[in-house]
């Protein structure tokens, strides 16, 4: 829109509006024919030609196509019904819900393994005693958060590890 706008000495406003379905008058087709040698008739009615000898820098076609499928792209999601539903990315796995597990098991151990189980490792037995400590006395967040941050230092540790070796 800004070339076209540049090139017919126009106002770009005034371009977007004839983008938006707004009508050029007659010297404004005028001044687009010449400068773009497409036909006048070809612009007031569609029909015949498109150009007059051999087209100018300005795709006036290409242009009115890819205006065409943006309407149309407009007027589909219009229509389309409801809210477009996230699915995600295809190459990323589900998270493991630490929540869920601590739900089901209820056993901090259990849960780390199960995350460990969940990711085609191992979990450690001899693991998780600091961070585990007084967990009778947790709330849900607190004992979500201290499986969290003890699966960080583990999986740190067990990268280092495996660095070392």
């Amino acid at each position: 829109m800004a070339e076209i706008a540049r090139r017919l000495n126009l106002p770009h406003a005034t371009i977007r509006n004839y983008f938006g379905g707004r009508l050029p008058s007659p010297e404004v087709l005028i001044l687009i024919a010449n400068e773009t040698n497409v036909s006048l008739n070809w612009l007031l009615t569609g029909r015949g030609e498109m150009y007059v000898g051999d087209p100018k820098g300005i795709d006036i076609g290409s242009l009115l196509e890819k205006r065409i499928a943006e309407i149309i792209d407009q007027k589909l999601s219009e229509r389309s019904e409801g809210e477009v539903q996230e699915l995600g990315t295809i190459d990323e796995p589900p998270a493991f819900d630490v929540g869920r597990a601590l739900e089901k098991y209820a056993d901090p151990h259990r849960v780390m393994s199960e995350w460990f189980k969940f990711e085609g490792r191992k979990y450690p037995k001899d693991y998780g005693v600091v961070f585990f400590q007084g967990w009778e006395s947790f709330t849900p967040e607190e004992r979500v958060d201290a499986i969290r941050d003890a699966k960080k230092v583990l999986d740190r540790t067990l990268s280092k590890q495996r660095a070392k070796n």
